[in-house]
């Protein structure tokens, strides 16, 4: 293998293996730095390119200086951990120069020895995991939510730094917890009857609450049940009462009346030429049976802080479901009747829809303003 076929290997190895990470590391790349990857892809192209020979020495130190400045005046407002990732960065542009250099054939003649950053960087991340783990510790002795989070995103940030550094997944899932605000949804009072009244196997509202809220992943609030929050002994930030103070299953309303019809029908012809029709007026009555019943519902909220009883949420979801259905009977000459007199006509009687039906429907609609409200405007976290 020649050394250009080499060259090329490496060069697509070094491409595939570290795309992502030289993509995020580009837009670090100062003017200098920018030169020298310059000047090797011009030798790359064209090893007997004298002015890439001659300009890429100093346009190398130059970068390293400028480097070198860059560390020294920007990274000192910052803390830390912040600072040493920050110097990483830096350390692993010169990599990437280094690697540019040790892949080029006509680089690597000019610039025997470049500068390999590995070990700096692997010790700036190593700082940079010990002071975000140190943070971490600290915000999380302060024992409140705040500083609980405070402490989850430091201990993130060491891990990040240095995956699986000392303990900090489990302290990560110990600050996770104690910054979580945990609300807990109490069972559904159903206007003066329990759920099984009106059809329910279980308290399915209260389940599908807990479920629908959680599904929508707020970062650091969690849901439970009352039975989940007593048996995992959690002690709730915020309470969720339902309560219907409303559930009314009307009376079918029966009422009757009856309007008339009249038609023009062509009955005959006139023994004149040319022949004209001959109209007949023809009339029918038609008597409907309309058959009506209106329902409605009412659920109230109440969002509210444990700590002092103060209100997230207190409000009124109502719904409605009002039932209408006809028939008809006629009299007189069918001639005279309209395509919606023969669609009342023809309707077959029907019942009712029984209360269990009406109320999950009065149930549902109302419990979908109140999730709509929910996640439009309510802020657990604050």
């Amino acid at each position: 293998m020649n050394a250009a076929s080499l060259y090329r290997m490496l060069l697509c190895f070094s491409l595939l293996a570290g795309c992502a990470t030289t993509q995020k590391i580009e837009k670090h790349y100062t003017f200098e730095d920018k030169q020298v990857f310059d000047l090797i892809d011009r030798l790359n192209k064209n090893p007997n390119d004298k002015e890439a020979e001659e300009l890429l020495p100093e346009a190398y130190n130059q970068a390293l200086t400028t480097r070198n400045a860059i560390k020294e005046t920007n990274y000192n407002n910052l803390n830390n951990g912040d600072r040493h990732i920050a110097n990483a960065t830096s350390w692993q542009v010169i990599q990437n120069i280094y690697q540019a250099i040790v892949l080029s054939v006509a680089a690597r003649k000019i610039i025997p020895d470049p500068v390999n950053a590995s070990a700096q960087i692997q010790h700036e991340y190593s700082l940079a995991a010990q002071e975000y783990y140190e943070d971490g510790q600290t915000y999380l002795s302060y024992n409140s939510k705040q500083y609980a989070q405070m402490a989850y995103d430091a201990f993130t940030k060491a891990d990040k730094a240095v995956p699986g550094y000392k303990d900090v997944a489990q302290l990560m899932a110990v600050a996770r917890d104690k910054a979580m605000i945990k609300v807990v949804v109490n069972p559904v009072n159903y206007y003066n009857n329990n759920f099984r009244y009106w059809g329910f196997n279980n308290d399915f509202l209260q389940d599908q609450m807990v479920r629908d809220l959680n599904f929508r992943s707020y970062s650091n609030v969690k849901f439970y049940t009352n039975w989940q929050a007593s048996t995992q002994a959690i002690n709730a930030d915020k309470v969720v009462d339902l309560n219907y103070t409303n559930i009314t299953i009307g009376s079918v309303f029966t009422r009757t009346y009856n309007y008339k019809r009249s038609a023009q029908i062509q009955t005959g012809n006139t023994k004149s030429l040319p022949p004209q029709p001959v109209y007949t007026t023809v009339y029918a009555t038609v008597y409907v049976t309309e058959r009506s019943m209106q329902n409605l519902a009412t659920l109230q909220c109440r969002i509210y802080n444990t700590n002092n009883n103060g209100n997230i949420l207190y409000d009124n979801f109502p719904s409605s479901y009002n039932w209408t259905y006809s028939t008809a009977r006629y009299s007189g000459d069918s001639r005279a009747l309209q395509a919606q007199d023969w669609a009342l006509i023809n309707n077959s009687m029907m019942n009712a829809p029984g209360r269990n039906v009406i109320a999950d429907r009065l149930i549902r609609d109302s419990y979908n303003m109140l999730i709509s409200r929910i996640n439009s405007n309510v802020r657990f976290s604050e």
